[in-house]
């Protein structure tokens, strides 16, 4: 808040000065006949600031840069209070202005700006004689309240779409996460169906017929050794089962 009241600040003093010196300037005869020379050296001298503020050559409008603007209102005045004034024809000149203030100052900059303006142009000829100048003094602070109320919309307008990209870009993210997540839940239950089939195949397929078949074997003693041979492959397979388990056990560990 403070910031941008001596942002505020800053740069209405520096627009103000520079019309002060507008007006000084077209006060004295002896400046006043070199004005459209002055305007030339401000337009030549805005455009090496322009490349000193590292604008691209397309660049044409003021930057937020208060140096940039104190050569704009300095310009355009001397330029319109030279040719006439409120009478001149290149008052219109005086609403690009406008649009240049309202865009790139403050909003409170804007409104004194504006006001000092029209105090510019009245105090250069005092004594307003046609309808004309009336309508055009008129003019100046109606227009600035329409750019004010066309930069409000546009920042309104902006603000909603950062919001909405802000929006589109954590639903994304979600997306991602959840489909990351479902991807891991996949792996999960793949790793617990592959445990399973491999246990029922142990169960079913190896140890049960192995346990029928060794107990048929026990009926006779002369079996004796065969039927050690099938307890030792049992206890092997078992071994392999374990071994398997731990490895599994590991792997899943290291994917977490």
């Amino acid at each position: 808040m403070h910031t941008q009241v001596r942002r505020t600040l800053a740069q209405s003093l520096a627009l103000s000065t520079s019309i002060i010196i507008a007006y000084l300037w077209l006060s004295i005869p002896s400046l006043a006949q070199y004005s459209l020379q002055a305007f030339g050296a401000c337009f030549i001298f805005y455009f090496i600031l322009k490349k000193a503020n590292e604008a691209a050559i397309w660049e044409v409008l003021p930057s937020t840069a208060v140096d940039e603007m104190v050569l704009v209102t300095f310009a355009f005045l001397i330029l319109i209070g030279a040719t006439g004034g409120a009478s001149s024809i290149f008052f219109s000149l005086v609403f690009v202005y406008l649009f240049f203030v309202s865009m790139t100052m403050e909003r409170w900059t804007s409104i004194i700006i504006t006001l000092l303006t029209l105090l510019f142009f009245y105090a250069l000829n005092p004594n307003i004689s046609t309808q004309v100048e009336f309508s055009h003094l008129i003019s100046i602070p109606l227009v600035m309240v329409f750019f004010l109320f066309a930069k409000y919309q546009y920042e309104q307008a902006k603000e909603k779409q950062t919001l909405l990209q802000i929006e589109h870009n954590e639903v994304h993210s979600y997306k991602i996460f959840l489909d990351q997540k479902q991807k891991e839940l996949s792996s999960a239950e793949q790793t617990t169906l592959n445990w399973l089939e491999y246990f029922e195949k142990f169960m079913f397929v190896f140890l049960q017929p192995k346990l029928e078949q060794t107990l048929q074997m026990m009926e006779f003693p002369q079996n004796h050794n065969a039927v050690k041979g099938q307890l030792t492959l049992i206890r092997i397979e078992l071994e392999r089962l374990k071994d398997w388990f731990k490895k599994n056990r590991s792997n899943t560990r290291d994917e977490k």
